[in-house]
């Protein structure tokens, strides 16, 4: 069964926005082919067959604002793909209370370095126990996307419960 999606809205007034995590399974891949037990990628011996490569996991968290009560714009969402170390970093953070600061550039070490960078924002100025802030912007062709949703402490909680089990899921132990 594949994990569900941990979801918080927070539109009922017409303020803040939604935010989605999901997580994906460490897997097996080639070109654009994905095999999540193996079945595809391992031969007899239980070694890659030729082409196959393993990759860790990840949680996709989407965010976005909301466009009036209860109505989100998701066509104008940010999608950050937190890995291992992030999600480290975010499972501190949300331990401490202290603020958690992530950078991304999709194109980064390659020639579309610097085109898009995914600025994330994480604040418990309150202390945990009051929840926090998360901030996400990018920033695209002089454009820039900012959203903000905040979690209460029992939210806050969840979540990081979930990124506990998906940094040891992220990497298949």
């Amino acid at each position: 069964m594949r994990p569900l999606q941990y979801s918080v809205y927070k539109g009922m007034t017409g303020k803040w926005g939604a935010i989605q995590f999901n997580m994906q399974d460490s897997h097996y891949f080639r070109d654009k082919e994905k095999d999540f037990t193996g079945e595809l990628a391992l031969a007899n011996d239980g070694k890659l067959k030729e082409g196959w490569k393993i990759r860790e996991g990840a949680v996709f968290m989407e965010i976005t604002s909301t466009k009036d009560k209860n109505v989100y714009d998701w066509d104008n969402k940010v999608t950050v793909a937190l890995s291992t170390n992030d999600l480290g970093k975010l499972l501190l953070g949300l331990k401490t209370g202290n603020e958690v600061k992530l950078m991304h550039d999709p194109g980064a070490k390659s020639d579309t370095a610097g085109a898009v960078q995914k600025h994330v924002n994480i604040s418990s100025p309150n202390g945990t126990a009051e929840g926090c802030m998360i901030r996400v912007s990018q920033t695209s062709g002089g454009t820039t996307k900012t959203h903000t949703v905040p979690l209460s402490g029992d939210e806050l909680l969840v979540l990081a419960t979930l990124v506990q089990t998906a940094i040891s899921r992220s990497l298949g132990w």
